[in-house]
Order: C-alpha cells, then sequence, then structure tokens
C-alpha cells in the first residue's frame, strides 16, 4: 500500500489533466461526444477513489501516518516556499469523502444536465474544482492552502454563474464571489501577521514555511511577539476565511443565492465539499486557534448562532434548494462550534456524517426539480412518493439522519452535544438542542410538502432516469450506517471510533456514556417530526388543535422575522446603498477632482508655461535681440526702482 503514499499525487493530478483535456478538447473541435467528458471526468475521480480507499485503509492499519514530501517552489534569500502532499488520518478521511461524493454527484450529473447546451464547460468546471478541493486537502503548508483555496472560491464562482444568462445566477455568483473575498481578505492578513511575528522562527528552522505539521511551535512564538491582544485579532484573520467559506454569520447570505447553479453543484459544492473546507481548515489551524482562548470562545458563539438563526430561517423557506441550504448553513454552524468548545473530533465526525447525507437530500431535491420541469417551490409539489419512490424513501433517510432519528446524524450530532454538556456549556447546549428541534421540524416539513398528499402542481410529471436514482441509493448507505460504524460500537474496519482515528493532541472519546442526553435529543426530534406531521401531514392533521391558529396570530412578527432572513440582505442592502456607495461616490469625485484635478493643473500649468516661452523660440535673430534688450531694459528698471524705494 506504500505505492498509493508515494503517489497520493496522483489523485489530484489526474482531474488536472481532465480540465485540460476537456478544454483544449472542446477548443479545437477534437471530440463531439458527450461521454468523452463524462469519462475524463469520472474516469479520473474513480481512480482517485481507489487510491484514497487503499490510503485510508493503510493510516487505519499503521497508527500515527505522517507522511509529507514538499518540492521546492520558490527560493529567496531568507524565506523559501514549497508545495507538496500531506497523507495523515485527516486528509485520508476527507480524500475518501470528496472523492466518494464527487464520483457519484458526476454520474448523477450526466442524467440532469444531458440536454444542457454547456454540458461539456459544466464537467470541464466540475473536474477543476475536484482538482482544486483535492489540492487543498493534500496541502502542506498554510501558503499551498491559500493559493488552493482561492482556486476553490474560483470554482465556486464559474458554477454558480453556469447559466450566466440568467440575471439572478449572474448576480449570485457575483455575491458568492464578493463576500468570500471579504472573508479570504481577514485569511490573507492573518497568514502574513503570524509570519511577520514567526519569521525568525521559519528562517532559522529547517522545516517548510508555513507548514502545518509545525504550525503550533511557530505560533506560541508569534503569540509572545506579537502579546495577547494582537494575537487574538491575528486569529480572528484566520478565522474570517472559514466563517466566509463556511457561510457562517454574519457571511452567510451567499449560501442561499447560490442554489442559483445547477443542483448538482448545490449538492457538491455548496452541501459536501467547499463549504467543509473552512471547517478543515480550522482542524489543520487549530494548534494556532487553540492559544488565544477568546477566539475560541468567538469561534463556538459564531457557529452556535449560526445553526440557530439558520435554522430558524429553514423553517418557513418554499424553495426546497433553499431550505437544504439554510439547512446547510445550520449544520456547518454545529461543526464550527464543536471545534470552539474543544470537541475536535466531534466537528469533523459530523462533517463527514453531513456530507454524505445532505449531499443526498440535494441530489434528491434535484431529480425532483428535473422531473417537474424546474419547478423549486413546494408550494406546488405534493404526493411525489407514489410517482418516485426511490426519491421519495431515499429522502426520508436523509431527513431522519440529519433530525438525529437514529442514522447517521444521530452518532455525530450527539458527539458533539455531549461534549457541550461534558464541558459545562450549558447555554450552547441549550441553544443546539432548540436547533435540534427545529432541524427536524423543517426537515419533515419539506418532506410532507413535497412527498405526501396530493400534487398541487401543474407541471407535466417525468420519472427521473436511473442515472439520477442510482447515486442516491447508494448514498443512502453511508447516510444511515456511517454514523453506527464510527461510533465505537463496532470494529468492523479497524476503527474503535472515529475520535480514535481523527483527532487532535490524544485519542480520547470526547463524549460521556450517560444515556440521558442521547434519549433528550431523540425525544426533541420526534417533537419536530409530530409538529411538522400534524401541520403538513394528512394523516396527523386530524390532530390539529385550534391552539396552533393562536399561536400563528401571536408569531406573526417571528414569522417575518424568519421568511426575511432576519433582514441581513436588507440590513446589508442598506449598508451599501447609504454608505458604501456615499463613500465610494465621494472618493471617486475626490479622486476625479482633486487628486487628477491637482496632475492635470500641473500640466496644463506646465503646458501654457511651454507655450509661452515657445513664442520667444521662432528662429528669428531680430526677435531674439528685441527680447534681449527688452528684457535688459526692464532689468534696469526694476534695480533702479528697488534703489529708488
Amino acid at each position: 500500500m506504500e505505492f498509493f503514499i508515494n503517489n497520493v499525487w496522483i489523485i489530484p493530478a489526474l482531474p488536472l489533466w481532465s480540465f485540460l483535456s476537456i478544454l483544449f478538447g472542446r477548443a479545437l473541435n477534437v471530440y463531439e461526444n458527450k461521454y468523452i467528458s463524462l469519462a475524463l471526468t469520472a474516469g479520473s475521480t474513480f481512480i482517485g477513489f481507489i487510491f484514497s480507499i487503499f490510503i485510508l485503509f493503510y493510516c487505519i492499519n499503521n497508527a500515527g501516518t505522517n507522511h509529507q514530501y514538499d518540492i521546492l517552489w520558490l527560493d529567496t534569500r531568507d524565506l523559501k516556499f514549497s508545495i507538496g502532499w500531506l497523507v495523515d488520518n485527516l486528509a485520508a478521511m476527507m480524500l475518501v469523502v470528496v472523492t466518494s461524493i464527487s464520483l457519484l454527484i458526476q454520474v448523477y450529473s450526466h442524467g440532469y444536465m444531458e440536454q444542457d447546451k454547456g454540458y461539456h464547460r459544466f464537467f470541464a468546471y466540475l473536474v477543476l474544482f475536484n482538482f482544486s478541493m483535492l489540492a487543498l486537502v493534500l496541502s502542506t503548508n498554510l501558503f499551498q492552502a491559500y493559493i488552493f483555496w482561492e482556486l476553490v472560491g474560483v470554482s465556486s464562482y464559474l458554477l454558480i454563474g453556469f447559466w450566466f444568462n440568467r440575471p439572478s445566477a449572474a448576480q449570485a455568483a457575483k455575491k458568492a464571489f464578493i463576500i468570500n473575498r471579504i472573508g479570504d481578505f481577514g485569511l490573507l492578513v492573518g497568514i502574513l501577521a503570524l509570519l511577520f511575528y514567526s519569521l525568525n522562527w521559519w528562517a532559522n528552522s529547517q522545516n517548510t514555511l508555513l507548514e502545518f505539521a509545525t504550525l503550533g511551535q511557530a505560533g506560541s512564538l508569534a503569540l509572545v511577539n506579537a502579546g495577547p491582544v494582537l494575537f487574538g485579532f491575528l486569529t480572528l484573520g484566520l478565522l474570517l476565511g472559514p466563517i466566509a467559506k463556511s457561510a457562517q454569520i454574519p457571511l452567510h447570505t451567499w449560501l442561499a443565492d447560490a442554489m442559483e447553479g445547477p443542483t448538482p453543484i448545490s449538492a457538491l459544492i455548496h452541501a459536501a465539499t467547499m463549504v467543509a473546507a473552512g471547517v478543515y481548515l480550522i482542524a489543520r489551524l487549530y494548534p494556532v486557534f487553540e492559544l488565544s482562548p477568546q477566539t475560541m470562545t468567538i469561534m463556538a458563539w459564531v457557529g452556535g448562532a449560526t445553526a440557530f438563526v439558520a435554522a430558524t430561517i429553514a423553517i418557513t423557506q418554499t424553495d426546497i434548494k433553499k431550505c437544504l441550504a439554510y439547512s446547510t448553513c445550520s449544520q456547518l454552524g454545529y461543526m464550527i462550534l464543536a471545534m470552539g468548545i474543544g470537541a475536535y473530533s466531534a466537528g469533523l465526525f459530523h462533517l463527514m456524517t453531513h456530507a454524505y447525507f445532505k449531499a443526498m437530500l440535494f441530489l434528491c431535491s434535484g431529480a425532483v426539480i428535473h422531473s417537474l420541469a424546474d419547478q423549486q417551490n413546494m408550494k406546488y409539489m405534493g404526493g411525489l412518493r407514489k410517482k418516485m419512490p426511490i426519491v421519495a424513501y431515499t429522502y426520508l433517510i436523509g431527513t431522519l439522519a440529519i433530525s438525529g432519528l437514529l442514522f447517521s446524524g444521530f452518532w455525530s450530532k450527539e458527539a458533539i452535544l455531549s461534549s457541550l454538556y461534558t464541558q459545562g456549556e450549558n447555554l450552547l447546549l441549550v441553544i443546539a438542542l432548540i436547533t435540534a428541534f427545529m432541524t427536524a421540524y423543517y426537515m419533515f416539513r419539506s418532506y410532507f410538502m413535497t412527498f405526501e398528499g396530493e400534487y398541487r402542481g401543474h407541471a407535466r410529471f417525468h420519472k427521473p432516469s436511473k442515472v439520477m436514482t442510482m447515486p442516491l441509493i447508494i448514498l443512502a448507505v453511508p447516510s444511515a450506517i456511517t454514523g453506527f460504524i464510527f461510533s465505537g460500537n463496532l470494529n468492523l474496519i479497524g476503527i474503535k471510533s472515529f475520535d480514535s482515528f481523527v483527532f487532535y493532541g490524544h485519542a480520547l472519546h470526547e463524549a460521556h456514556t450517560d444515556l440521558f442526553l442521547p434519549i433528550c435529543s431523540l425525544i426533541i426530534a420526534l417533537l419536530g417530526f409530530l409538529l411538522a406531521g400534524i401541520i403538513y401531514w394528512d394523516k396527523l392533521k386530524s390532530l390539529y388543535c385550534n391552539c396552533f391558529d393562536a399561536i400563528q396570530r401571536y408569531t406573526i412578527p417571528l414569522y417575518r422575522l424568519s421568511v426575511n432572513k432576519w433582514y441581513f440582505d436588507d440590513f446589508y442592502n442598506l449598508l451599501i446603498k447609504y454608505l458604501i456607495l456615499p463613500i465610494s461616490e465621494f472618493i471617486s469625485i475626490f479622486d476625479k477632482y482633486i487628486i487628477d484635478g491637482f496632475v492635470n493643473l500641473c500640466g496644463i500649468s506646465t503646458l501654457y508655461k511651454g507655450k509661452a516661452i515657445s513664442l520667444l523660440q521662432n528662429g528669428n535673430v531680430q526677435t531674439y535681440l528685441v527680447t534681449a534688450l527688452l528684457s535688459f531694459i526692464a532689468v534696469i528698471i526694476l534695480i533702479f526702482l528697488i534703489f529708488i524705494i
């Protein structure tokens, strides 16, 4: 198996080769067959998946695997920048998640995008994203990670705005790009500040510049040199990048709008992999973050607030994709909350389980939208379980998983809740439990509105193809069982539990054995299911009480708050309209009339002086003599006046 470790670079290299093959193959009209683009994309990912499986088993059988290989890229007098690849347990887990989900989504995409005119361009963008994400996962240092972090952002921009002829898609792509640039600016400042305050350590050591393996030692020196306050701002800058990429408050508003892209992209980038890159980078930078307790606290509360606020928005969404998008924000909030309280393994465990069931949920929604002629409003759905049972039952499995009802999501979410409980974070625990209730409610609400009852739409229905339903069936398996397998209850593949495989510091079980909290979590999820069923499921509507009418009347302000997404977009629009644009216009006017005016004045004055002097330079000797005589007389008169005065 060492062959796969030593040649792990092949995993991102093949998607890059496929991207170039599709790009130049189409540009040069080498081929027309769509299956060639599909084969290049899926084939490169499949080989990467095989490599990833072998690497995962190698890491399982060889405790503490840490294989790093660096290639010198840029050599200055004091600094040496390198690129390479790092294989450890965390990277092995992420490689399997990214390649397995990407492969299934690529197969699904063939059925979804087959009739689209931009089919080849779509797969070129898709495989470019694969290369960027896999290279990010394998990065050995923060410098290299930042390069591929930005390339992931470019891929996201291209895919969100894939249907660029739609104004809404073009606007969504620009919005995602700008908001992520805000976060990336903070990340870049944090990287430069970290390098500045630890430069001597890197210059005197033999380690690769900004390498993850020794980042903690450099961070300790940076803390001493910068002081706790400046170091806190440094870590907040580093945190701002993951906050934007993982759609956390206040930089979360781009994710729902990003649903304008094709649904397979929503599943791949904005549910399973790209948004998880923020959590992954936090894991890589954990030795630096833990040196600042204040930043860790802020991280935990940002995650908790995002989990709660996004859940409150999701409960009123009627667009099925936007409902799942805000669900993604909420679940990412759980992960960052876990990382902030020190539950490193629990946060990454939820990242893994969430990737599978959320990708499946998005693909299910795509099958529904595709079958209903692009209808996304759940008000015009219903009764689809009888027409598309595979999609309905796989969506139900995903709903059970994310709601914490025994499937994968239960085990990973319970690990987070248990960590909150054992560390005495009672207020955050209450927020997490309330969020769990809302999660079960809005997810079952989406299921009942889409698949149960009577069909309320007018679109002509057609069944999804097998190439779209087979990936759903395959994704349903890990969505159902991975949580249980990695919970420590089994030892099927040599892993006692997830936190004994992916951990920071020492391999400690972060969950407790008390059954009170898991039972409480189950009851809360069941209450969410019951409330959604009473309101939206025909079989439970008979339990509907008149008291709900009164509750609805008194909660109209809260409903408006939710439906208007807590007015975040309105606030940003007002901020742009009444603050940023006036300041920009003032700066533009100042630049145009003051700065440019001064420069132009200098030019004009020089021009007219030159013209005045040029009148004397006409090549006429008589003119020169007259000028000299008049100048002499003027000087004499001036001297005379000076002496007289």
